[in-house]
């Protein structure tokens, strides 16, 4: 399938299609050590200074996407870590120290460009001016003048922001890191080495650092091959796709045909978790209108894990039920155990609630998907057609605002309602709920604009916005 993407998305893609080809063939395991150089097939770098450095990287990539535990073996070369594959690919229990770490996100260090941070910079914008604000006003004499143009001595620069304030051109701006401007809650960090660092206290595994990062340092691991694994030994696999996946394959591509993409795959069975959205509609509605104080949603596990970690003495008006991938998940358990649950959608999170409630068995993503099927070359035109389920306010959860519309829609009470879209609206949102009436509803999404903005979409969100609206009937 042709689907455009930037060139970190590509090679993320291209890296998971190649081992999932190789998997399902039988062959990851004698080719694995060949991956980088098959790849990367030049001698002449594409991005960075050396083929040899986008190797190195691309083998550190290799080992995020096999799940493991890439503290523990980033320094080891691929064909060390082949009888530790042999094992996993075999279902044995690996050594506890190898396995992955359940975390959202992973930085590689090699591939962190080392981004300049806090610095302030002179832009060309500067027009010589007569004023010369921005050297008056510097307390250190950081600001100089050459050529016609503000030159700043970041060696004598204490970062107080005056000169930026200073120009009326807005000649002057920040240099900050893609991956700290995208973190809501100040998770990300350069360390002593200059490179990206996460701490885990704060982090809420939204993924903002992860599709920001334009060097592609930070990964998500992926459990693709643990998914083909379970389809290969003819187990019981259940595809639960999320309301966010409408266009994310295509405009022409039509959830009736998603739905019956994952049976061509292999799954035993294909859900659409809009059935668990309206699970969750019908029970915080219920919940709303007998609760005697307000109360927050509980879809988004990075709003959970924000309040959990950054309001906690807000954590007793989170919903007691369950998010809608919980919800079906549950119920599909309860019609069979032996049920393998693989939840598919645009979240980083979720590989997080995932692994603490331990009733979803895997996550994929979009991504993961979109590679699986180059892999095996479907045709999406070809699929059979086949009926979708869900309410349209049980779709309408993929974006922000229709959580709370569709509680509103059920609800026999008169809400108020407050919106936090995207995790730096928390403080802001909080603020606000926290001198709400009794009757309020918090709306928390982690992402801005809801889930069809998620890390891991494929196609524009507008597109998919769009695309909602017209399944309303």
């Amino acid at each position: 399938m042709s689907i455009k993407l930037n060139s970190v998305k590509e090679l993320r893609k291209l890296t998971l299609q190649a081992i999932v080809d190789l998997y399902e063939r039988g062959v990851l395991l004698e080719e694995l050590t060949k991956l980088p150089r098959m790849l990367l097939s030049e001698e002449k770098p594409l991005y960075r200074e050396s083929i040899y450095k986008e190797r190195e990287i691309l083998a550190q990539r290799i080992k995020v996407y096999l799940n493991l535990n890439i503290s523990k073996v980033k320094d080891m070369e691929l064909f060390e870590l082949l009888d530790i594959l042999k094992m996993k690919f075999n279902c044995e229990k690996i050594p506890a120290e190898y396995e992955g770490r359940d975390h959202a996100v992973e930085v590689i260090e090699e591939a962190c460009d080392q981004c300049p941070t806090g610095q302030y910079y002179a832009t060309d914008l500067c027009r010589n001016c007569l004023a010369h604000s921005c050297e008056s006003v510097c307390l250190k004499d950081a600001v100089t003048f050459s050529n016609g143009r503000a030159i700043i001595d970041n060696e004598k620069c204490i970062g107080c922001g005056l000169c930026e304030k200073a120009c009326d051109y807005s000649a002057i701006v920040k240099l900050s890191r893609p991956c700290e401007k995208a973190c809501g809650v100040g998770a990300i960090k350069a360390n002593k080495n200059g490179v990206a660092s996460i701490d885990r206290t704060k982090c809420v595994s939204c993924g903002a650092c992860y599709s920001a990062c334009p060097f592609g340092a930070i990964e998500s691991p992926t459990h693709l091959i643990d998914v083909v694994s379970h389809i290969k030994k003819d187990e019981k696999v259940v595809a639960m796709f999320a309301p966010s996946i409408i266009t994310q394959f295509g405009v022409g591509i039509t959830l009736e045909k998603i739905k019956s993409l994952f049976l061509e795959l292999g799954f035993t069975k294909s859900i659409e978790v809009a059935l668990g959205a309206d699970m969750v509609i019908e029970q915080e509605a219920h919940e709303m209108e007998i609760r005697e104080e307000k109360m927050t949603t509980s879809c988004c596990p990075a709003f959970y894990e924000y309040i959990k970690l950054h309001q906690p003495d807000m954590g007793r008006y989170i919903s007691h039920v369950d998010s809608p991938m919980m919800a079906l998940a549950r119920k599909l358990k309860e019609e069979d155990p032996s049920y393998k649950i693989v939840f598919v959608g645009p979240c980083t999170a979720k590989k997080v609630e995932a692994a603490k409630y331990g009733i979803v068995d895997n996550v994929l993503t979009f991504t993961d998907i979109l590679s699986w099927t180059d892999a095996r070359g479907i045709d999406f035109k070809s699929l059979a057609s086949n009926e979708i389920e869900g309410t349209y306010d049980g779709w309408n959860f993929a974006r922000s605002g229709g959580v709370a519309q569709a509680v509103v829609n059920k609800c026999n009470k008169e809400l108020q309602l407050v919106q936090m879209d995207g995790i730096k609206e928390g403080a802001q949102a909080f603020k606000q709920f926290r001198v709400a009436k009794c009757n309020t509803l918090l709306e928390g999404m982690g992402c801005k604009g809801g889930c069809v903005c998620g890390p891991s979409v494929i196609q524009k969100p507008l597109i998919a916005k769009a695309m909602l609206t017209k399944l309303k009937r």
